[in-house]
């Protein structure tokens, strides 16, 4: 049988003084000989040695002085400083995907007759992609015109709207749009909308100042 012992030389965690976080680690690997051992021919008798060979030198992994103790603090700080930017990057590109599914309809579609009317089938798709099924929006703008020619004008922003803390900008075209408003005098949870369609410019938000893009309608006019 083989003897193979393993000694740990050193494992120092240096932490509290002024080379705080230095970490070295030194294993050494050392090895007898094998008392019995077999030959060439497969007879195996005693006074045969195999050896494994020199030891190994220590093996040493030393961080920078304070590599533990700035490695944590960096994580940290990376966390709090990204964290809040990356949930506003994504919920940013939600509103940009929900601006092309719930605010441009082109070609416009027909609904069938049970819908009662294009806002009434047009609103219950779009509260249930906003997941709110109980809550009826007062009023809902569908634009009938490829994106391209509405996303255009939030190319450049020079107005911030304060009240929505979003650029915004007013569209130099009219747009044949669709407004869906909430009919008057019924209980809160029907939702029956008037459909109106006309040609209106846009008061659109914009997801930045420069080469954004539509996030929302705020008005027409």
């Amino acid at each position: 049988m083989a003897n193979i012992t393993w000694t740990t030389s050193k494992c120092l965690l240096s932490l509290g003084h002024e080379d705080l976080g230095s970490v070295i680690f030194e294993i050494q690997y050392s090895s007898e000989g094998i008392g019995e051992g077999c030959g060439d021919a497969g007879d195996c008798g005693k006074g045969q040695t195999a050896t494994l060979g020199p030891p190994l030198p220590p093996t040493t992994l030393t961080l920078p002085a304070g590599g533990m103790a700035v490695a944590v603090a960096r994580l940290v700080f990376l966390q709090l400083a990204f964290g809040p930017a990356l949930v506003v990057d994504i919920e940013m590109q939600i509103a940009i995907k929900d601006f092309h599914m719930l605010h441009v309809d082109y070609p416009r579609v027909h609904y069938p007759k049970g819908f009662q009317g294009y806002c009434n089938g047009l609103m219950a798709y779009v509260r249930g992609r906003k997941q709110k099924s109980w809550y009826c929006p007062q009023i809902h703008y569908m634009v009938h015109a490829p994106w391209r020619e509405v996303q255009k004008f939030c190319k450049y922003s020079e107005s911030f709207c304060e009240n929505y803390n979003e650029y915004c900008t007013f569209t130099e075209d009219s747009f044949p749009i669709t407004i869906c408003s909430l009919a008057p005098n019924q209980p809160p949870t029907s939702c029956h909308y008037n459909s109106t369609l006309t040609n209106q410019r846009l008061y659109l938000l914009c997801s930045g100042k420069r080469d954004a893009e539509p996030i929302d309608i705020i008005g027409v006019y």
